[in-house]
């Protein structure tokens, strides 16, 4: 007798989702074999559940099997108009996946949203999840330069953490980048053009954005879902990036 699946059951298949490449998506993945233990499904039901969410993508070229339920277009829908709701109890972090970040390891469960935490130093809640959708998207490389070791890239906001608490956490509004294409996307000195093309600011120094530019191409390579948003972009090229 087939069992349908429950709203909670796909909640969780679609966060694992968020955080897998695409080339992990099988029901050999340790993440899909223990997450199968764990609601009582197979890895193979939960391998192919994955890639039927793939289908309901927008933001991607490759489609997955085309019969998604009605449950897994409602639950999709769900999930990403009410993101944050479902990143409150944020999983830990496993010290090989490159998280470095000062308060990676300082989660605060009851708390909603990407937000503030108050202490010492400000503490980005969820913003482990945010990272784990952002590799994933982009097979834990370098957008630009390709560099694929996990502790030199960052998940870049392409409209800052402080502007918007709504496009903290999505993952549209991230783009991986090694260190230092970062820090010069976060800075102003980089940003990307309506075609994606890597523009530099007038204000940075040529022999500066050449050697830039030996680390990286002249264009951003596209993550396998998860497209950086156009407004967002835009939001960046406008109010971010020093154009003169």
């Amino acid at each position: 007798m087939r069992i349908p699946w429950t709203r909670e059951q796909l909640i969780e298949v679609l966060k694992l989702y968020c955080r897998t490449p695409f080339g992990r998506l099988h029901s050999r993945n340790p993440d899909i074999i223990k997450l199968a233990a764990e609601i009582g499904r197979t890895p193979s039901a939960i391998a192919l559940k994955a890639v039927n969410f793939a289908s309901l993508d927008p933001t991607i070229d490759r489609k997955g099997m085309s019969n998604a339920s009605a449950l897994d277009r409602a639950v999709w829908d769900e999930f990403f108009t009410n993101l944050d709701q479902f990143l409150e109890q944020p999983e830990q972090v496993s010290p090989n996946k490159g998280f470095d970040e000062a308060a990676q390891d300082e989660y605060i469960a009851s708390l909603p949203e990407g937000i503030d935490a108050p202490g010492l130093s400000k503490i980005r809640i969820n913003q482990g999840f945010f990272r784990e959708m952002v590799l994933a998207s982009y097979d834990c490389k370098c957008a630009v330069s390709g560099i694929a070791e996990t502790e030199l890239l960052t998940t870049s906001h392409i409209v800052p953490w402080s502007v918007d608490p709504k496009t903290r956490t999505n993952p549209r509004n991230g783009i991986c980048l090694n260190a230092l294409h970062d820090r010069a996307f976060d800075r102003g000195f980089v940003s990307f053009d309506d075609d994606l093309s890597v523009i530099y600011s007038p204000r940075l120094p040529l022999g500066i954005r050449s050697k830039i530019h030996t680390l990286g191409g002249d264009r951003l390579n596209l993550p396998n879902r998860f497209l950086p948003d156009p407004q967002f972009l835009n939001y960046h090229r406008t109010k971010v990036f020093k154009a003169a």
